[in-house]
């Protein structure tokens, strides 16, 4: 399998994807190759661990059975340089052009990470038949259970991206005598392994992967970021809210000290055990990996396209995201990475 990605370096939740599908992989006896366009600290720790990470498409030497590709860029490279094998394409982000697939009938499968994804996709012409909706996993042997929370928490995290609601969420916990400690990039400290730390707090304030995580670790979790706020994890929202990821699509509400009290006066050490075993018997790697490669046998299996099509939609992501000086989708996904603008 070769598996691309913007980025091997940052710990991000694209990049801890592509991590724990290659671990996952591996596992199960397939040869996973990671292909990036910028490689840092992370690539360097799977290379130590045994796996091929390259950043040159000159480096990409065998065919792959099937390529899992993760944003536009790298996905238009690998597709080029392999023009005959079958395309998964897995989309982050309900918000961002690089994540979106663009009509290609090399991509012979789409998977969304949540319900908000999926709508993303179809909205883009993603037909259903050729959908699926796969959630984040959690890697259970790294972040294992902590022991049992105490009745009122003590401690809380802030695990953020972003800066626009901090100010608020160290406001709620001073009002509440709750100690709390701020990782992540929308910070000045960053742990890429962040199992070593959760399980030192009894609250989290998070999004997204990072929520899940928190959660299936054992710790009561309250899911907001600047974005916005939805509350506190409960056994009773957890289904709604997992297949939307904990992420934009549940932050229906304003960031505030008042919501923020809110969901801290509702915490329940009982409730957030339940919400963790829950997680744990279903957000397993071992699972996720599963659901892929059941994937990746349906695509391998389809009906293969002319080259001729495949050449003219390549040759037309070329042009979309070749920089011209014609207004194309090339200047939005630079102005979201924060090349220019």
């Amino acid at each position: 399998m070769l598996i691309t990605n913007l980025f091997v370096k940052n710990y991000s939740g694209s990049e801890n994807v592509a991590e724990l599908l290659a671990e996952g992989l591996r596992r199960a006896g397939h040869q996973p190759v990671l292909f990036a366009p910028q490689l840092g600290q992370q690539a360097q720790s799977m290379r130590q661990r045994g796996f091929r990470v390259v950043d040159r498409v000159s480096q990409l030497t065998e065919p792959p059975d099937v390529i899992h590709a993760q944003h536009l860029t790298p996905c238009l490279i690998a597709m080029a340089r392999f023009p005959d094998v079958p395309v998964v394409y897995s989309c982050h982000s309900s918000v961002y052009d690089v994540e979106a697939p663009l009509p290609h009938p090399q991509i012979r499968a789409v998977i969304a990470v949540d319900e908000t994804c999926a709508a993303k996709c179809r909205e883009v012409g993603v037909p259903s038949e050729r959908l699926s909706v796969i959630l984040n996993a959690v890697d259970l042997e790294r972040f294992k259970r902590r022991t049992p929370l105490p009745a009122k928490p003590k401690r809380a995290l802030l695990l953020t991206k972003n800066r626009g609601h901090q100010d608020s969420v160290r406001a709620a916990c001073a009002d509440a005598g709750i100690d709390v400690d701020e990782l992540g990039r929308g910070t000045s400290r960053f742990v890429p392994d962040i199992e070593t730390v959760l399980g030192d707090y009894d609250l989290v304030f998070a999004t997204a992967r990072m929520a899940i995580e928190a959660a299936a670790t054992g710790c009561a979790v309250i899911v907001c970021d600047e974005r916005g706020f939805a509350g506190l994890l409960t056994n009773d929202n957890l289904p709604l809210w997992r297949r939307r990821n904990l992420g934009i699509g549940i932050l229906s509400q304003a960031v505030t000290v008042e919501n923020l009290a809110d969901a801290i006066s509702q915490y329940d050490a009982a409730d957030a055990c339940l919400v963790t075993e829950t997680l744990r018997r279903s957000v397993g790697a071992d699972i996720f990996v599963e659901q892929h490669v059941e994937v990746y046998h349906r695509a391998i299996a389809s009906q293969k396209p002319q080259s001729d099509e495949i050449a003219l939609a390549t040759a037309y992501w070329t042009e979309e995201l070749s920089v011209t000086t014609t207004e194309r989708k090339w200047q939005s996904i630079v102005k979201e990475l924060g090349i220019f603008g």
